[in-house]
């Protein structure tokens, strides 16, 4: 994929109220592992209005380093719906993101 099809991407996967639109977004952009994706999907995961459509961003975090965001993935095991809950605990546990 192209800088510019990358840029554009990541402009409209914040804009979409589309949640297929964004999902697919989210999936193509995280199998490029462009370090830009991974403030855009923590942004989104926070989104009020997204809280019932967050376990696909969640998922594509998997691509990324999640150690700036333990508190957050913490709160979504404890808070969020089956999908997000599963999904946050996967990273804690894969990336070793866990306090003993």
């Amino acid at each position: 994929m192209f800088e510019d099809e990358i840029v554009e991407k990541l402009r409209r996967l914040e804009v979409t109220d589309c949640h297929q639109e964004r999902n697919s977004l989210a999936l193509e952009l995280s199998d490029t592992k462009d370090p830009r994706l991974f403030d855009s999907l923590v942004r989104l995961i926070q989104r009020p209005e997204l809280l019932n459509n967050r376990g696909t961003l969640l998922y594509c975090l998997e691509n990324y380093d999640c150690s700036s965001i333990v508190d957050l993935l913490v709160h979504l095991v404890e808070t969020g719906n089956f999908e997000v809950s599963a999904a946050a605990e996967i990273i804690l546990d894969e990336q070793r993101l866990r306090q003993p």
